[in-house]
């Protein structure tokens, strides 16, 4: 078939017919076992968008909405829709029947198929095919690919199957005029790319990868850079040397001591203990502790459903996709603070079992105020048993405070002058003499450099010209006034 015109030169042959038939069989088994798979019906709602999450949709539905994807970034390769080689529209209306429950093959013969792409409806039927709402993802998952996302998730032993099968398609759309240009070729690697590492969302938690060539060494750099925080840093010095030697007893054959890598974490508000979480989780990586590294940050929210056998399987669904890394639990106490009925003690059987399914490939993080966690941790002996770590995280003083804002200012291309300074250390003396255990440490700073900021632009926006020193200037005009500012913050933190 020539690009140009679609002539019909290259049919659809038994032998090409043959193959597409195979892969849309492949395809509807697969969706088949999905459906009967709990942990895949489960998992389906954390990915739609909210106000279709009451929709019962099917594992097809959304490999359709896969498929639709693959067929429209080729399109893109080309000026027009006629354009667009028939045998790929083919391969999509195949595809989309077979999900559907019908096999072309079963209606018509080889003569009648390729018939069918020079119909008047042909291309209609494409538009509409296209136009088709099979699956709606939410916002931070519309432009990835739902289905791998799902089953990479849940682990599903689909995930291999369903990647391979949808790449194999995207290759088929690709050769459909037995050519692959570079756009094309560009297309199939960023199909590929997507597919094989597909972005993970888990609800209202967050899934962060450990970055790119990283190594055990950038992790320990990064942890000394940290502003303040020495206890901690000696703790996790401390404990990365214990790790290696173990790992070395190992290797030689001799007796190790139990390692137990789960962690209590207890400090207020933004004193970095997300952070080292995800530190820890890179460092056990390096060291073989763990297969991925990753963090997966979750609250009460994340695990507890409000209904009755639903919080199992949330939780269920967030510890396996932390398989392999590290769950950190923000506020973990408030599991217990429900009263004799409430969910959470669930969640917290679900955790405790799996923290035994999965020993040598699971970190638990829980992480809160010191006296909550001292009580959360005493209310389960399974709690007692599997936490022996605690990590004690404390408020940053003023002037740590002050570093953490020039930090900020310097990664935002802003330099504070030393009246700046001064005036600002001043408000951060006053609030942490007033300090509460709800202070926000690092977050309160990052809240007055946004007003800072904002007082910055203000003063500057009719000055002409506005050269690129006025644009990085900070000056003491910009700090707030500081009783005000004070009294802000602390009544700020005392909301939250």
């Amino acid at each position: 078939m020539n690009k140009e015109n679609n002539t019909p030169t290259q049919p659809i042959t038994a032998e090409y017919f043959d193959i597409l038939k195979k892969e849309g069989a492949k395809a509807w088994t697969s969706c088949i076992h999905l459906n009967a798979d709990k942990k895949f019906t489960s998992a389906i709602t954390g990915m739609a968008k909210t106000d279709s999450a009451a929709i019962t949709y099917k594992a097809e539905h959304i490999l359709l909405r896969d498929i639709v994807k693959v067929f429209t970034a080729f399109s893109l390769t080309y000026d027009d829709f006629g354009a667009i080689p028939i045998k790929t529209k083919f391969i999509l209306v195949y595809l989309y029947e077979k999900l559907q429950g019908r096999d072309l093959s079963k209606t018509y013969d080889l003569k009648k198929i390729n018939e069918l792409p020079y119909s008047s409806q042909f291309d209609k039927n494409i538009n509409l095919i296209r136009e088709t709402s099979f699956f709606e993802a939410k916002e931070e998952m519309e432009t990835e690919f739902i289905l791998p996302a799902i089953l990479t998730k849940i682990k599903s032993k689909q995930t291999v199957s369903i990647a391979s099968s949808i790449n194999r398609i995207a290759l088929l759309m690709a050769k459909a005029d037995d050519t692959i240009t570079e756009k094309e070729e560009e297309v199939l690697k960023q199909i590929s790319d997507k597919v094989n590492n597909p972005k993970i969302v888990i609800g209202t938690s967050k899934y962060e990868e450990i970055p790119e060539d990283d190594t055990l060494e950038i992790v320990l750099a990064e942890l000394q850079e940290l502003i303040g925080l020495e206890n901690i840093k000696k703790n996790v010095e401390d404990l990365t040397n214990f790790l290696k030697i173990q790992k070395i007893r190992e290797e030689k054959g001799l007796k190790t001591a139990t390692n137990s890598l789960h962690a209590v974490f207890m400090g207020p508000p933004g004193t970095g203990k997300t952070t080292v979480a995800r530190m820890l989780g890179r460092i056990y990586k390096h060291l073989g502790y763990l297969e991925k590294g990753h963090l997966v940050e979750t609250d009460r929210a994340g695990l507890v459903a409000g209904y009755v056998g639903q919080t199992a399987i949330k939780t269920d669904e967030i510890i396996t996709a932390a398989l392999g890394g590290v769950l950190f639990i923000d506020e973990a106490y408030s599991l217990t603070s429900g009263g004799f009925n409430d969910f959470g003690k669930e969640a917290i059987e679900t955790l405790l079992k799996r923290m035994e399914d999965h020993r040598k490939n699971l970190v638990i993080v829980v992480a809160g105020y010191p006296d909550e966690m001292e009580v959360f941790i005493q209310s389960n002996p399974g709690l007692q048993s599997r936490f022996n770590r605690y990590f004690e995280f404390d408020h940053f003083a003023a002037n740590e405070l002050l570093d953490i804002c020039k930090l900020i200012a310097k990664k935002g291309d802003f330099m504070l002058t030393p009246d700046a300074e001064e005036k600002l250390l001043e408000i951060l003396e006053r609030v942490y003499e007033k300090r509460h255990r709800g202070f926000g440490n690092a977050r309160t700073v990052r809240n007055l450099f946004e007003k800072i900021i904002e007082r910055q632009a203000n003063r500057i926006v009719e000055m002409t010209p506005i050269t690129e020193k006025l644009l990085i200037t900070l000056t003491e005009e910009d700090i707030p006034e500081i009783l005000k500012t004070v009294k802000e913050i602390l009544v700020f933190d005392e909301e939250e």
